[in-house]
């Protein structure tokens, strides 16, 4: 391995190790304590963060700071990262919008013209639009930041009215430029859903343990059908399989059924009005509904809008 393999690869060893002494480099690369010293030297020169622990046990430490030491990227390496970014540019907020136009200030300072060039008729060519709103979710940063050091966080929560939780964070996801978090509430020990502009406060709370993510994330395949849900099919045409792809839910699944689409899934007691609200969109595209609750609801949603159009004259 050249040295300058060596090095490449060796600040990924010790990023991850995060202390190390010598002996353990000497093994690792099959080089000598000399070679290894001066390994050290080359990375400290580089901006590795690495302070050396004398003594008995002496070692070195890398400082847990914001730098990251220095990564090669392949053209389409970066082509892919920048397009990324145009990805996010679509949304209103995300959780690192000051990081993203630093980031775009260090690819016109560092790329070389030809890339450069490239990357500029990227972002004139390429549209990435996502439904526009007024809604402000100022905390997805910390959002972000509570589900990967596993976090419990005291929230405010706007729905009908403010209402006070204590959660752990488990899950950040977009959908039709909304930003929505899954979250583990301590108060009643389940999993929900949140809507993140909806969260007017959130402190970091130490009076509760948090629990390990990957547990969190397992109770996600189990978390929402509650006992009495519903199940529901409803067969609708190629208009209403394009509505379905335009806006579905986690709770719902399409099948092709010869010539129509069958949108199976399920709602619990308190969403009824929410999946009738839903459906009511599909108009004609509808062919059938099962059970026959939903349409009844279906048509109480309609009956109800009726009414009110009949009063704006």
């Amino acid at each position: 391995m050249r040295k300058s393999e060596r090095l490449q690869d060796m600040l990924q060893y010790i990023n991850e190790k995060k202390q190390f002494n010598l002996k353990d480099l000497m093994e690792e690369y099959g080089i000598s304590r000399s070679t290894a010293i001066r390994d050290v030297q080359a990375l400290e020169m580089l901006g590795m963060p690495i302070y050396a622990e004398h003594g008995r046990n002496g070692k070195y430490v890398v400082l847990d700071n914001r730098i990251i030491s220095p990564i090669t990227f392949t053209a389409n390496e970066l082509y892919a990262i920048y397009f990324a970014m145009l990805t996010l540019s679509g949304y209103k907020e995300t959780p690192f919008e000051q990081e993203i136009n630093s980031l775009e200030e260090t690819f016109r300072s560092v790329l070389p013209s030809g890339i450069k060039d490239r990357v500029k008729k990227m972002k004139d060519s390429v549209k990435l639009d996502t439904p526009s709103h007024s809604n402000e979710a100022p905390y997805l940063k910390e959002i972000l930041k509570g589900i990967m050091e596993e976090k419990v966080y005291s929230i405010s929560y706007r729905k009908e009215e403010i209402r006070s939780m204590t959660v752990q964070f488990v899950t950040l996801q977009a959908k039709f430029g909304q930003w929505y978090a899954k979250v583990y509430n301590m108060n009643s020990n389940r999993i929900q859903t949140v809507r993140c502009d909806k969260i007017v406060q959130l402190k970091e709370s130490e009076e509760n343990q948090p629990q390990e993510l990957q547990y969190l994330l397992s109770l996600l395949k189990t978390y929402h059908p509650q006992p009495g849900a519903t199940t529901f099919t409803v067969e609708v045409t190629e208009r209403g399989k394009d509505l379905y792809d335009k806006e579905s839910y986690p709770s719902m699944s399409l099948e092709k059924t010869g010539n129509t689409f069958t949108i199976s899934g399920y709602y619990n007691a308190d969403e009824e009005a929410f999946i009738a609200e839903y459906f009511m969109h599909f108009g004609k595209s509808i062919l059938s509904i099962q059970p026959s609750v939903l349409r009844v609801a279906i048509q109480g949603k309609l009956k109800s809008l009726i009414t009110y159009m009949d009063r704006l004259n």
